[in-house]
């Protein structure tokens, strides 16, 4: 069974079926051919027979041939270390690919090279969407750890553009208010009161009555500054949300492979795991990759916000 895949590999069905044809006709026309020698007859047709025959299996030859070529053309891709900046060879480079995924058919490991080779041309989203269709498949270990690199720069690629929102920091209000005094009221803070004063500010605060302000006086600069910016806040919390869980499931797949991960794909999931809020996991994976690595660059928000349970800010990342 193993010799006939390896006879049938890269070729499409009807290929096959015109390899399988060509066999048969040439088997039979040397046995016709056989036959009329040793009965002293004419055998001329039988040996067009044997030409037909062998153009039917001449032609999946050519692509079979074809096709070994690009699979060589494939590691060379994979090898590189950058994408090509040439655009003909970009375009080279992606004929071959789009060339070998026609043929990848029933053939994971293949597709997984050819995800990973589109990831080397920098086409990333193509490569990603034929890496889930194999991750759907469960492929062996061998095809989870091609596609680990695959994975790894689509998580890369999502985490640069997501907006990394820091936690809220506990405000001296909210420790007051949890220890029992009350926490300071607006009033008291515009008028120069301290934060600390608490309970003493507010009294004064709340028995004189609040004169109304001027018919020219323009609106609190507070209420200005602050409408904008909920109204920011708010419209950005859905885009927020869904880049979290598209890193949440690429982070997901990334782990579920299986394969011995390098230190590239644990930094990257430790940034991953610091922006889903998981300190913890992020710590682990920093020590992972360091430990894979010493020398690997990891940005320095991300190290801090591992150890200390927080977020990096937007301006760190």
């Amino acid at each position: 069974m193993s010799i006939l895949n390896s006879i049938f590999d890269g070729l499409l069905g009807y290929e096959r079926l015109m390899l399988i044809c060509g066999f048969i006709l040439f088997v039979f026309a040397l046995a016709a051919i056989t036959v009329m020698i040793v009965q002293r007859r004419d055998f001329k047709m039988a040996m067009g027979l044997i030409v037909f025959a062998i153009v039917l299996m001449g032609f999946p030859g050519i692509q079979a041939v074809k096709f070994s070529q690009d699979t060589v053309e494939l590691d060379r891709i994979r090898a590189q270390p950058n994408a090509p900046t040439d655009p003909e060879q970009q375009q080279q480079s992606a004929q071959t690919l789009s060339s070998l995924e026609e043929r990848s058919a029933g053939n994971p490991q293949l597709q997984a090279q050819v995800a990973d080779g589109y990831r080397a041309i920098g086409e990333l989203d193509k490569g990603y969407q034929l890496a889930q269709s194999v991750l759907q498949q469960k492929p062996s270990a061998q095809v989870q750890a091609t596609l680990v690199p695959v994975l790894t720069a689509k998580l890369n690629q999502v985490q640069a553009g997501a907006l990394v929102v820091p936690q809220p920091a506990s405000s001296p209000g909210s420790s007051s208010s949890t220890s029992g005094a009350a926490p300071t009221s607006p009033a008291a803070t515009a008028t120069g009161a301290p934060a600390g004063a608490g309970r003493v500010a507010a009294a004064p605060a709340a028995a004189a009555p609040a004169a109304p302000p001027p018919t020219d006086a323009p609106t609190s600069a507070g209420t200005v500054a602050t409408a904008p910016a909920s109204a920011a806040a708010s419209a950005s919390a859905p885009t927020q949300s869904n880049k979290q869980r598209e890193i949440a499931e690429i982070a997901k797949q990334l782990q579920g492979t299986g394969a011995p991960l390098p230190a590239a794909s644990h930094a990257a999931l430790a940034k991953a795991y610091v922006v889903l809020g998981q300190p913890q996991q992020a710590q682990a994976n920093v020590d992972a990759a360091l430990r894979l690595n010493p020398n690997i660059k990891i940005n320095a928000a991300v190290l801090r916000a591992a150890r200390m349970g927080g977020t990096p800010r937007p301006t760190e990342r």
